[in-house]
């Protein structure tokens, strides 16, 4: 596993795009939560674990954190 040099980079982030692989699931909500977390939580009357696990907010969260993790949209986790 590739470790993060930056403490505000996750190492699932940095593994991922180093080694060209697939997230795991644990990983696709780990990295959401943090984006979530680290700049949408201000914006939202709920907290990361309130949110609807439908909800848009989730959902476009969880989006963004696939394509940090792989590069596109297009690529589903594992």
């Amino acid at each position: 596993m590739t470790i993060s040099a930056n403490p505000m980079v996750s190492d699932q982030l940095v593994d991922c795009i180093a080694s060209g692989r697939e997230p795991t699931i644990h990983e696709l909500f780990s990295q959401a939560e943090s984006m979530w977390i680290d700049g949408a939580a201000g914006r939202s009357a709920f907290s990361w674990g309130q949110m609807a696990r439908g909800s848009n907010e989730r959902m476009r969260a969880l989006r963004h954190a696939q394509m940090a993790l792989t590069g596109t949209a297009d690529r589903q986790p594992a």
